[in-house]
C-alpha cells in the first residue's frame, strides 16, 4: 500500500482514521505498511482537527473520517 492509498483509506474509512489517530504504529501495520519512525512520530503531531476542517471544505470527506 502507498502513502496515497493509506491516506485515501483515512479518508474514507472512518474506523481507520480512528485507528490512526489512537495509535498510528498499529493502523500501519494492519494495513500492511512498515512505517518509519519519523513517519509514527509525525502522525502523533498532527492536528487531525484541522484535517477534518479540510477535508469538510472540500466536499464532506469529515463527514467520513470523524
Amino acid at each position: 500500500m502507498t502513502v496515497q492509498e493509506l491516506f485515501d483509506k483515512a479518508v474514507h474509512n472512518s474506523a481507520f482514521w480512528n485507528e490512526l489517530r489512537k495509535d498510528p504504529a498499529k493502523a500501519f501495520k494492519d494495513a500492511g505498511v512498515k512505517a518509519t519512525p519519523e513517519q509514527l512520530q509525525s502522525l502523533k503531531h498532527l492536528n487531525y482537527q484541522a484535517l477534518e476542517a479540510v477535508a469538510s471544505a472540500f466536499g464532506g470527506g469529515a463527514g467520513n473520517i470523524t
